[in-house]
Formats: structure tokens, sequence, C-alpha cells
């Protein structure tokens, strides 16, 4: 176990990308929900184009928790607690697995996890509720082995629930995974502890109204399924991966549909030997997460975990009826490939393990304050809660990462055609007075275009130009100092 967790944890030390994630938003929001600023809750409170537009905050409290941890130990305190967070999550699925597989079987199964495991590593709610969905199955599945007292459980996991309601959307996985409990006591003629589970399942569902927005953080729930206002990678398809032009991501979609395939022949093995009756709760488990992570990329993530788990689960019992020569030859093959595919899928050799942010990050925007550069700035969508985080209060930005913070009016009709259309573009400059823009690197076809305006833009100056992100300053009396010690004569540009 030790030994799988430090190659675990060297896959998952993976500096984050401050510019690109949501993790300078979620400290803002702690830091100002401990200041008494409740608005942060309800409504998109830090850009100045659609300040009041209504908005659940379901992972509140997340911020809290990083607002704390990084202002007592900085960002590298933040990225250890929540790698170790990780590794815990990792434990519960590891030992819930171990009552159903051998050692051997489960280490091997849990290295072909890594590649899943690591696909998402960064600073994220997501992984509070991959920590309390192994909790939730190692309280359940102790309690339907009778080693759980009832009241204990039922006491344990409805604070857990009240706390996870408040952490991220996933919270109703909780109620979920009890009701799938309940289901297989029912098909497992478990009169009892079905009607237990049945009541407890209410008893979560009412857990989860302890959250500022009561009962709306059920709508939330729907919203955030079904809302597509923008591209962005985790909302995409596993089909997208395979389209991809760029073959690691190919390889890694392959990777995932293969992962995805050898549960499913498990499953097959399992309901062949016990029938469904026996094996309906996790056969349904396994579907729900496969369509998925089919559907949408961000929840590799938590296919990833339940993976080794499932895996465990039916090629363990498969394997027990098989004579001891060739279990161990099983289990020895898999261990190998295991092994081979945690070293060399969906891993980065070339890279040394860190903790915290990319070195060199806040650059452009210790750049931006140090020149006492001031807005309004227009900003896209990817930098958004990093601009939050660096220069807020003092300035709002135009839009930030969150898809349901803003209309689809306004990403259909207002940014991204300003970036495709230059009539458009003048048209919202002349409307909101832009005097700097703030634009980390951007491959979609309208950031692509809005950058190579910007370049051959006379009115507009090149200040700051990394691989991270670009500054340009309107030429303006205001700007004409930093411009003139600052600009940079951009003469080819090549995206």
């Amino acid at each position: 176990m030790a030994v799988l967790l430090v190659w675990l944890a060297w896959h998952l030390a993976v500096p984050v990308d401050f510019i690109r994630s949501d993790l300078g938003r979620h400290i803002a929001n702690g830091r100002l929900i401990l200041q008494g600023q409740w608005d942060v809750l309800y409504e998109n409170f830090y850009t100045y184009t659609c300040p009041h537009y209504p908005f659940i905050n379901h992972h509140w409290l997340f911020g809290v928790f990083c607002y704390v941890l990084w202002h007592h130990f900085g960002f590298f305190g933040l990225c250890l607690v929540y790698l170790v967070l990780e590794l815990l999550t990792f434990v519960l699925f590891f030992r819930a697995a171990r009552r159903h597989a051998s050692l051997l079987l489960v280490s091997g199964v849990a290295l072909l996890s890594f590649p899943l495991v690591s696909f998402r590593p960064e600073v994220r709610p997501e992984g509070i509720s991959y920590f309390c969905c192994g909790l939730f199955w190692w309280m359940l599945e102790a309690h339907r082995q009778g080693r759980m007292n009832p009241r204990l459980l039922a006491a344990v996991l409805c604070l857990v629930q009240a706390f996870w309601v408040n952490m991220h959307i996933f919270f109703i996985l909780g109620p979920f995974l009890t009701a799938l409990f309940a289901a297989q006591a029912c098909l497992n003629g478990e009169k009892d502890r079905f009607k237990f589970l049945v009541k407890f399942s209410f008893l979560l569902l009412a857990a989860c109204l302890i959250n500022p927005s009561g009962p709306k953080a059920y709508l939330a729930l729907g919203y955030a399924a079904s809302v597509k206002n923008y591209f962005i990678l985790e909302t995409q398809s596993l089909s997208f991966l395979l389209q991809a032009a760029y073959l690691p991501w190919r390889s890694f979609a392959v990777y995932v549909l293969s992962a995805i395939g050898l549960l499913g022949i498990g499953l097959l093995l399992a309901l062949w030997r016990g029938g469904i009756r026996k094996n309906a709760a996790v056969s349904l488990l396994a579907l729900i997460l496969s369509l998925w992570v089919i559907n949408s990329l961000r929840m590799i993530g938590l296919l990833s975990f339940f993976w080794i788990l499932l895996t465990a689960y039916v090629y363990g019992g498969w394997l027990k009826a098989k004579p001891w020569p060739f279990r161990k030859t099983v289990e020895v093959i898999l261990l190998v490939t295991g092994i081979a595919v945690s070293a060399f899928v969906n891993v980065d050799w070339k890279r040394a393990p860190w903790i915290g942010l990319t070195p060199g990050i806040n650059r452009p925007a210790e750049f931006f304050k140090e020149h006492k550069i001031s807005g309004p700035i227009f900003n896209n969508f990817d930098d958004g809660s990093y601009l939050i985080f660096h220069l807020y209060p003092q300035e709002k930005e135009f839009i930030d990462n969150r898809l349901e913070a803003f209309p689809r009016e306004f990403f259909t009709k207002t940014y991204i055609p300003m970036q495709l259309d230059r009539a458009i573009w003048q048209k919202m400059e002349h409307q909101y007075h832009f005097n700097a823009i703030f634009f980390s690197l951007d491959t979609t076809p309208w950031g692509i275009k809005f950058m190579r305006d910007r370049f051959a833009d006379l009115q507009w100056a090149t200040v700051y130009n990394t691989d991270k992100a670009i500054i340009w300053l309107k030429r303006n009396a205001r700007n004409a100092g930093i411009i003139k010690h600052n600009e940079i004569k951009v003469l080819y540009v090549q995206f």
C-alpha cells in the first residue's frame, strides 16, 4: 500500500496552472464570505457585464476551505492538503475493494486506474466529492456486512452529507449510493435493512437542504447537467478526444474506452456467474458512470476511483472459482500490466513532481499591478478566476470561467461574436471603454482570431507577451508612459 501511495503521489504532484484553474476564485470566495460578503453566494459578483445575474454558489464552503489553508500555509500547503485528501480517497476505495478481491488483484487494478485518477489532479471541489463517495461506500458496505451500527452510520453520514452539499454539486451522490444499497437489499430479501436504508435516503435528502440556497440547490443540479453555454474541455464528450488532432488526447481516450470495456467484460462474467439480482446495484452504478464519462470528460475522475472498486469486485468473484495456478497467473499478469500502464499512459517523465503553482505563473498579474494598469479590462474565459484573485476589488472583469454565472446569450451574442467580428468588437469597445486587455493563450477559433486582430490593431499596444498571457493597452494619454517603456513590437504571429 505504501509503495502504491508514493507512486500515486508522484502522478498527482502536478503544478497548478493558476491562470486556467478555478482556484483563484475559490480563494477569493472564501475571503469575502469570512468578511461577511454574502452576495457572492447568490449572484455573479465579480463582473461588470452581468453583475446581478442569479447564481447558486453550491461550492461556497470549498472556498472557505481553500482560503483558510492558503492564508495560513500558502499555495504549497493548500496543494499538499489536497494531495493528501486524494490519497486518502484512494485508500478508502482500495480498502473497500480488498473486501472482494486479493491484495495482488486489487493492486494491479489500482495501478491500471492511475492514468484516470491523475487526469484532473489540480485543486478542485470535486476532490471533496470523491472522498465523500469513498466514505459513503466504505460505511454502507460495513453496514451491509453487519460491522456498522445503524445509528452510528446515520449520524456520521448525515453530518457528511450536510458538509458535502456546501462543498460540491456532486452531493446528490450520497443519497444515490444509499438508494443503490437499499435496492440491492430489497433484491436480496433483506427487508429490515431495506426499510432502514430507504428511510435513511430520505433523511440524507433532507440534510441536503442545510445550505444557503435551501431547495434551490436541487435546481442547480439540473442546470449544471444541461448547461452548454461555451466550449470547455471538461464538458466535451469522449468522442471529442477521439477526433482530436492532438495524438496524446486520442491515445488517452482509447485508454478510457479500454478501461470501460474491461469493466464491462467483468460485469458480464459476474452476471453470468451470479445473475442480475445479486449484481444489480454494481451493474447499474457501472453503467451510469460509464455513460457519464462517455458524455462528459469531467466524470473521468469520479469513474477512476469507483473503477478500482467495481473492477476488483467483478474479477475477484470470477477468479475465486478458478484453480490457484490460474488465479495467480492472471493476478501477476494484471499487476505487471498495471505497472507498465501507470508508467507510460498519461505520464510525462520529463517533469519533476511539484506541489504548488507553476513557477512564474503570477508574473503577468504582477506586471499588471506593478505598472498600476487600470480598467475597464477585457479578458477571456479561461483567466477569469486568476484575475479575480489578483485584481478584485480594485478591478472587475468582463467574464470569468463559470458557465452557469452568465446567460447563454452573453456567450452567443456578445463574447464570441466580438472576437470574430471587428465591427462588433468596436461596438463593444465603445460601450465598455476598454483600457486594457488581459488575454491568456486561447486556442478556440474566436480566441485565435481575436489575438491576430489585436496584434495588427494600431489602437492597441502589446506590453506583455508570453506563452501564458498577453497584455494589450489602449493607446491613450493614461497609458502613454507604460507603453513607451514596455511596448513589444510583434512582427510575426503564429497560432
